[in-house]
C-alpha cells in the first residue's frame, strides 16, 4: 500500500513540476527587456538633468521581476562622478521602482506606468581627502584666544 501511495505522490509531483516549468509567463521576456531599457534611459536623463556636472554615468545593476500579471518591480543601481569645483566624488545610488500595467488602448501595446520610485542606498566616495586639524582654517584664528591664561596652583 505504501508503494502505491508513494508512486501516486511522486507522479503528482512530477506532473506539477513539468507544468510549472513549461507554463508561459504572464509577462514576457520582451516586456521585461523593454521596461529595463526605458527605465535606464529615464534614470540617465533624470540624473543628468538634476546634476549637469555628472560625468561617467553608468548603470551597474538593473533587473525586473513580475509581482503579478499587472505589476512589476524593478531594482536598479547606478554610479556617476561629480566634479563640482574642487571636490571630486563618486556617487552610487541603489533603489527600486514599482510599475503597473495600464489597460490596453486601441493600439494594442502594453503601457507601463511608474507607480513609485524610492532609493534604498546613496553612497558618496570622495576622490581626494581633506585633512582637518584643530586650530587650522579661517574660523580658528578668530575663535582661538591669543593669550592662554596661567593655571592656578593647586592648594
Amino acid at each position: 500500500m505504501k508503494k502505491i501511495v508513494s508512486l501516486v505522490i511522486f507522479t503528482a509531483a512530477l506532473f506539477w513540476t513539468w507544468n510549472v516549468i513549461h507554463s508561459s509567463s504572464a509577462i514576457g521576456f520582451e516586456t521585461h527587456s523593454g521596461i529595463q531599457e526605458k527605465l535606464a534611459i529615464l534614470i540617465k536623463q533624470t540624473v543628468l538633468t538634476k546634476k549637469p556636472t555628472a560625468k561617467n554615468f553608468h548603470i551597474t545593476r538593473l533587473w525586473t521581476e513580475a509581482l503579478s500579471e499587472n505589476k512589476v518591480r524593478a531594482v536598479f543601481a547606478y554610479q556617476f562622478n561629480d566634479s563640482l569645483e574642487a571636490d571630486k566624488t563618486e556617487q552610487t545610488v541603489e533603489g527600486e521602482a514599482i510599475l503597473f500595467r495600464e489597460p490596453e488602448d486601441e493600439s494594442g501595446q502594453d503601457r507601463w506606468t511608474l507607480q513609485s520610485v524610492r532609493t534604498t542606498s546613496d553612497t558618496v566616495t570622495f576622490a581626494e581627502g581633506l585633512v582637518v586639524t584643530p586650530g587650522s582654517g579661517p574660523e580658528s584664528s578668530e575663535a582661538a584666544p591669543t593669550e592662554t591664561p596661567a593655571a592656578e596652583p593647586a592648594h
